[in-house]
């Protein structure tokens, strides 16, 4: 069977409807979604006073519009000067057939081009998605193994690799264990900001902890563009006392 359409098989089985998750104060470390875990896949200062945890799908279009609108804002003006540290956690949402593979192409490469691998991902997303109606994705992920110095034997094996896939897929159970069920979503110091809809039924907004986010008295909307993230970013940032 074609790699791609073994992966295609074990991500359709995997389960998306995510349980309401009650609050434990006494869980291990690995059951709290709001700190960071070992394994993790982070950037910026481990002291940094506001940790962003984002969940999110490289086979996710909405996923895909948050970073092409905001990484290069959060990356310059908060991860860079030490103000944020950012964590990726994988989930299969989207397309999870090529959400699997593009996470184990990303696992598969040099620990230090993790997100290197995930910023390629997200740019090729449309073109990924028009292969894949069109004949299959494989050359597009070979493509990207290339940039990231994997050639096509390696990339292969990677695809074979079961310790990888299993990888992806606990990842994708933990994050349905942490009670999020849609992507982009995060947690800033401990706190979930998701979308939900807006009071008045008239679109969406962003969320934190179930109630809609009101900063200065403003709901936002989740289809802002970098300045509308900026202040989020600014408002944890200003609870944690920076």
């Amino acid at each position: 069977m074609n790699k791609l359409l073994q992966i295609a098989a074990i991500a359709g089985a995997v389960t998306f409807t995510a349980p309401a998750l009650a609050q434990d104060d006494t869980a291990a470390p690995a059951g709290n979604p709001g700190m960071e875990r070992e394994g993790d896949w982070a950037l910026g200062d481990a002291d940094a006073p506001l940790l962003m945890i984002e969940y999110a799908s490289v086979a996710c279009p909405h996923c895909a519009h948050w970073y092409e609108d905001n990484w290069a804002m959060l990356s310059d003006e908060f991860i860079a000067t030490g103000e944020v540290r950012f964590i990726l956690r994988e989930m299969l949402t989207g397309e999870p057939r090529l959400a699997m593979a593009g996470f184990m192409t990303a696992r598969c490469a040099d620990p230090d081009l993790y997100f290197d691998a995930i910023h390629l991902l997200f740019e090729e997303q449309h073109a990924i998605f028009e292969a894949a109606r069109n004949g299959g994705p494989r050359p597009q992920y070979l493509q990207i193994a290339s940039a990231l110095g994997m050639d096509e034997a390696a990339f292969d094996a990677c695809l074979e690799n079961q310790d990888v896939l299993q990888a992806v897929v606990a990842e994708h159970e933990q994050a349905i264990t942490d009670g999020v069920n849609g992507t982009p979503s995060f947690f800033f110091n401990g706190v979930l900001v998701a979308t939900g809809a807006a009071p008045d039924g008239q679109g969406y907004v962003w969320h934190a902890d179930g109630e809609p986010l009101r900063i200065d008295g403003e709901i936002i909307p989740t289809n802002g563009d970098a300045d509308s993230f900026r202040r989020i970013i600014l408002h944890f940032l200003n609870q944690a006392g920076e």
